[in-house]
């Protein structure tokens, strides 16, 4: 990426059907999903039967009867991948599971706010807007794009529900908002029919597209961070 991001995470989640209660670090411990020093040290926010919560080291979960959620903010994030394959493909690997998707999200600050607003008015110019749009002025002091989400559906032929969700807007993570940009993609994978054999299927695309699915996502981000450059003229 040409701008470091100051916060920069990868989110799994999993949408089927879960126990909570068993996703304690002790059980991840227990299994060798995590080591025991890290899940003993883990801190565990809630555990029963309808969410459970902990953090341990590099990883975040969050699981509820409907969605199981991990996340980090450390590389290398193919752990999180082999974590994910390691839980539903040799622990439980009969969990019915529906739809699955790899998200990727940063945080970066720009040099000033003609370097931000260059990346508002590119993806949002307020002259289509009229009289208000300029009312809104040139250089963000009076208003301009608040959120912005893209979305293509069915991206590759994936079946009905996948789809790729862009989402751009100022960051409410870095202290100095006013030229902090977040920046959000989800990349969401589903199935026609939630049957037997669900959670392997889906577990297998889920492997097969992790490493490509953040690659794409760090070149739509890379794009726009390119946007708060000033074109040279020739």
């Amino acid at each position: 990426m040409r701008i470091e991001p100051e916060i920069s995470g990868v989110n799994v989640v999993l949408l089927g059907d879960f126990n909570p209660a068993i996703f304690t670090p002790a059980w991840f411990a227990l299994h060798g999903l995590l080591p025991e020093s890290v899940a003993n040290s883990a801190h565990l926010g809630i555990s029963h039967q309808q969410v459970t919560e902990f953090v341990a080291d590099w990883l975040r979960l969050q699981v509820t009867a409907e969605r199981f959620s991990v996340e980090t903010l450390q590389a290398p994030h193919i752990r999180l991948r082999d974590l994910v394959a390691r839980i539903f493909k040799e622990y439980l690997h009969h969990t019915p599971l529906s739809a699955f998707g790899i998200n990727r999200n940063v945080h970066f600050r720009l040099q000033d706010l003609a370097e931000r607003d260059r990346i508002g008015r590119t993806l949002a110019p307020v002259e289509p807007w009229g009289t208000w749009g300029r009312d809104l002025g040139l250089d963000g002091e009076h208003g301009g794009m608040k959120s912005l989400t893209m979305s293509q559906l069915a991206p590759g032929g994936r079946p009905a529900g996948g789809q790729i969700n862009v989402t751009v807007e100022p960051s409410n993570r870095i202290s100095n908002r006013r030229t902090g940009v977040y920046v959000g993609v989800n990349d969401h994978y589903a199935i026609n029919n939630a049957d037997l054999g669900t959670a392997e299927c889906l577990i297998e695309l889920f492997e097969d597209n992790f490493v490509t699915s953040l690659k794409r996502s760090d070149d739509i981000i890379d794009h726009i961070m390119s946007l708060a450059k000033k074109i040279k003229e020739v």
